[in-house]
């Protein structure tokens, strides 16, 4: 599926190639963009996640892949445990899907490759930089991308959708933004087989942390955690994932939970977490996905604003490059995009930080808000999701799929299960 790169300058180059990276290849592709899109890992793989899809990303999901193919779980409420046992929960307005990561990112790479994307898996980006042409107008600037193999790549606008923790020479990125992305939490997930089936994402929460129970694809369960670093000072103990979180949370309804089950994957770690809003667009690039932000895992929107905020970079994009210099398109992308994003997950953030304050709340503060979920619930969970008003961009009408296109992609025959090492994700 990968092409050699060429001198010639695409409308458009991505950098990562997860939820938000692929969504943004696709609308780009749907808008008869040239495209190019680079991935240092290659597929499938595992990342810490939820692996929770909201109702709200189904629908921009099953434009892409044949999404029931793959046999996601049914997810139909919200439940929170507390440590006494106590079960709060409520109906979620619409049903939802458990895939894990492995699955869905696979799927979305196969279908931006089918449409027309030039796809680089295993293909690392070194460095990005921006250059101007002789013309001075305009017309001539170009990203310029080197990859980790001696590849070089050029577009004419660029989207940066690698997580949290990107890194390229050329652009100030986090990880040189002294500590921009640090925190004092850590994410941690796992799959188990032998869990009796619910039609229910489970929130176990506990003083200083919760962990998720989500059901997945083959009968699996998805447990995904966010701890404070305070209850996890030993590392290397998360390779035993029920073991680990039954001791540091002390949560006993959560161990006897897990009990007849049994880990089938390595566990996943990633560290330092801090959820947080941060910048749209960098020097130009726009940013999509966790590059622009890590929402609160346990408000269950975080694929789906990942693969939204993909999709709106790229419509944005195409409408301010069509007709105009790549300098004055990019310039009006980049405000455009930085109102519309706020728009649609601005108020996601700021009720998100209010509620984070209960994870470390003391467990009688934590038990008497619960209570209140069977009401409150339903209207937190709206009040997280992605604003729709934010599609309409540029007053122009969504462009018809490219010719060729094939939106009913189904998953290849599953091959042999083979998990990723525990590791400190850098992506």
């Amino acid at each position: 599926m990968e092409s050699i790169a060429s001198a010639e300058v695409k409308d458009l180059l991505v950098v990562g190639g997860g939820p938000a990276g692929a969504a943004a290849a696709l609308e780009a592709r749907r808008h008869g963009l040239a495209v190019s899109i680079w991935e240092r890992d290659r597929f499938p793989r595992h990342k810490v996640c939820g692996e929770f899809l909201s109702s709200e990303s189904l629908s921009a999901l099953e434009e892409e892949i044949a999404l029931e193919a793959y046999h996601p779980a049914v997810i139909r409420r919200s439940e929170f445990i507390s440590p006494r046992g106590r079960v709060h929960g409520f109906p979620l307005p619409h049903p939802g899907r458990g895939l894990s990561r492995r699955a869905l990112d696979e799927a979305l790479w196969r279908a931006a490759a089918s449409r027309g994307a030039e796809v680089h898996e295993g293909e690392g980006v070194r460095r990005v930089s921006r250059q101007v042409g002789t013309r001075g107008d305009g017309s001539s600037c170009f990203w310029e991308l080197d990859s980790m193999g001696g590849r070089n790549d050029r577009g004419r606008a660029l989207i940066v959708s690698a997580g949290r923790w990107w890194s390229l020479e050329g652009i100030s990125g986090p990880t040189k933004n002294h500590g921009e992305h640090g925190g004092a939490w850590l994410g941690a997930k796992a799959h188990f087989g032998g869990l009796s089936p619910r039609d229910a994402v489970e929130m176990y929460y506990f003083s200083g942390g919760y962990c998720g129970l989500a059901p997945i694809e083959g009968g699996l369960y998805n447990a995904c955690c966010l701890v404070h670093r305070s209850l996890a000072q030993d590392g290397s103990a998360v390779a035993d994932f029920a073991a680990w979180i039954t001791e540091i949370s002390g949560h006993h309804a959560l161990a006897e939970r897990l009990r007849p089950g049994s880990q089938v994957s390595k566990t996943v770690a990633t560290a330092p977490v801090k959820p947080a809003r941060r910048r749209s667009n960098i020097q130009g690039a726009l940013l999509a996905g966790d590059a622009a932000g890590f929402l609160d895992p346990f408000t269950g929107d975080g694929i789906s604003i990942a693969l939204q905020s993909g999709r709106l970079a790229a419509r944005v994009l195409a409408g301010c490059l069509r007709n105009r210099s790549a300098s004055e398109g990019i310039a009006q992308a980049a405000e455009i995009y930085r109102r519309k994003l706020d728009e649609a997950v601005g108020g996601s953030y700021r009720l998100a930080g209010i509620l984070r304050a209960l994870v470390r709340a003391p467990s009688w503060l934590q038990e008497s808000v619960a209570a209140s979920l069977p009401w409150l619930g339903p209207r937190l969970e709206a009040e997280t999701r992605w604003r729709n008003s934010a599609s309409n961009v540029v007053g122009r009408n969504r462009a018809p799929p490219v010719a060729g296109g094939d939106a009913n992609l189904a998953p290849e025959p599953a091959g042999a299960f083979d998990p990723e090492s525990l590791e400190r994700e850098s992506v």
